[in-house]
């Protein structure tokens, strides 16, 4: 925690002299901000990297024109009342979507002691980090406090679907939103149903945490929650959407699946399940009736839940949480089939498969072990 942390680039181009070599570090000149999410997508070089440090609310901005050495330019400034931003999801216009967990005071369930925990928000900055508009997620018909979490963009119909979940909030909504783009109005909150599985039976957590929405090719919307249930949502255009369970992961009844960050490839969803330690492959040519194709097992200590893909190639980067986030890993995908198979060629000095960051020595010093949670191929 002493140590700066700092933002690195990775050789993983197959056959280079430097591949699985850590070629520079931009360390941002402050520590214990608990480096998160990223931008799902890396953009291009005339476009900043919106990159998050949780615990200090910050969202640093990277210039990344030189792809070896990327350079910080800045930080997000601060939208208040909103507090300890999250997720962010770049437009086509290059503005920059982001969630805010929570506002200052406190939180309206009886009980909740954390501060500040009101209802989160959301805020539209442009490609340079400046503010262009903000609003509350607070809605008076749910008394529970609702958390922006991610976003899904329709500009055809004039909305924005937003998820509601929480990163260390003691209290959260299970709900999506909908809001009209233009103006930024709030239409209506849903509550998101139960999960059950293919047999009827139900799982109880499963419709925690309404994660990561993505629109598909038929003009609907599929989102999993973090608890593994997989939802579509129809009818778009109005302000309580239809919101139906079509698919859940069997994960262990007691526990939150940890269903995390998910890849379109063609017609297939990646779903990162870190209960079960593995990489979850769908079928998804019908949304209404998605079917599992194959699945990737990790070790018993790496549970994935981070992907991202390699816009040149049939790899995609598998991350990890709580605990296993001293590597990461890469895999295959066959975008005909959907077979998933894990890389065996990038292992780390250790021995174990893919990118270590236990290591003693980076090229900003001799700071020691480290923990990665997000990480983008360049294009």
């Amino acid at each position: 925690m002493k140590d700066p942390d700092f933002l690195a680039v990775i050789d993983v181009s197959a056959g280079s002299p430097t591949y699985g070599q850590v070629l520079t570090t931009t360390p941002v000149g402050a520590n214990g901000t608990m480096p998160h999410h990223l931008e799902y997508v890396l953009p291009d070089s005339t476009q900043l990297l919106f990159a998050n440090g949780h615990m200090s609310e910050q969202i640093f901005l990277f210039n990344t024109a030189d792809a070896e050495r990327p350079r910080l330019v800045r930080t997000l400034p601060t939208v208040a009342p909103f507090r300890y931003p999250h997720d962010m999801v770049r437009l086509a216009n290059g503005h920059v979507m982001v969630g805010f967990l929570r506002s200052e005071g406190a939180s309206p369930v009886v009980g909740d002691t954390m501060r500040p925990a009101g209802h989160g928000g959301i805020a539209e900055v442009d490609s340079a980090g400046a503010v262009l508009r903000s609003a509350s997620a607070a809605d008076s018909s749910v008394h529970v406090p609702i958390r922006p979490y991610s976003f899904a963009f329709l500009p055809a119909i004039d909305r924005l679907l937003v998820t509601s979940a929480p990163m260390m909030e003691d209290t959260s909504a299970d709900v999506i939103q909908m809001w009209r783009y233009s103006d930024f109005k709030l239409l209506g909150t849903t509550q998101v149903p139960p999960a059950t599985l293919a047999d009827g039976t139900p799982m109880p957590n499963g419709h925690h945490l309404p994660f990561e929405p993505r629109l598909m090719p038929d003009g609907s919307i599929l989102f999993n929650a973090f608890g593994c249930g997989l939802y579509r949502v129809t009818s778009l255009e109005l302000a309580h959407p239809v919101v139906s369970n079509v698919f859940t992961f069997a994960v262990p009844p007691e526990k939150v699946g940890s269903c995390g960050i998910p890849i379109v490839v063609g017609r297939y969803w990646l779903m990162a399940v870190g209960a079960i330690h593995a990489v979850v492959a769908l079928d998804i040519r019908d949304p209404a009736h998605p079917v599992e194709v194959s699945r990737l097992t990790a070790d018993t200590v790496f549970r994935p839940h981070w992907l991202a893909k390699d816009p040149r190639s049939d790899r995609f980067l598998v991350g990890a949480e709580n605990g296993g986030e001293n590597r990461m890993l890469i895999a295959h995908v066959d975008s005909v089939s959907g077979r998933l198979w894990w890389d065996e060629t990038l292992k780390g000095t250790d021995g174990q498969r893919g990118i270590t960051f236990n290591r003693p020595q980076w090229p900003h010093g001799a700071t020691g072990a480290a923990f990665g949670h997000a990480a983008l191929f360049r294009p």
